[in-house]
């Protein structure tokens, strides 16, 4: 009887550990699938340095499978916005987050000339 308890028991945390090894697994392909970085070009509209937003209008964006458009965007790194200015053409990465948000995480100034 002793055997088979412990044969039953060391069935059950097989099990669980399996289980939690897939629940694992999927969790970091969720987190690989939001974090992938998407790359644009825009035209800055709108800076606001409170909210660490970022307003532009884009060119289509394959990636994400979208058309141009004028938007808002997160920004990741305060520091970004101290490069750039209202007029100013860019390039720019950016990353979807799990709860739909859409954050810049590099962003840089285009010289047109």
């Amino acid at each position: 009887m002793k055997m088979k308890i412990v044969t039953l028991i060391s069935a059950l945390a097989v099990v669980i550990a399996a289980s939690n090894d897939m629940a694992l697994a999927s969790d970091q392909h969720t987190i690989v699938a939001a974090a992938q970085t998407h790359h644009g070009t825009g035209t800055i509209k709108q800076i606001d340095k409170k909210a660490n937003t970022v307003e532009l209008t884009h060119g289509p964006i394959k990636s994400i499978g979208w058309m141009s458009m004028t938007m808002v965007f997160d920004v990741e790194d305060a520091d970004l916005l101290d490069e750039i200015d209202v007029g100013d053409r860019v390039e720019f990465d950016f990353i979807e987050t799990r709860d739909k948000h859409y954050v810049i995480t590099e962003i840089e100034y285009v010289d047109d000339a």
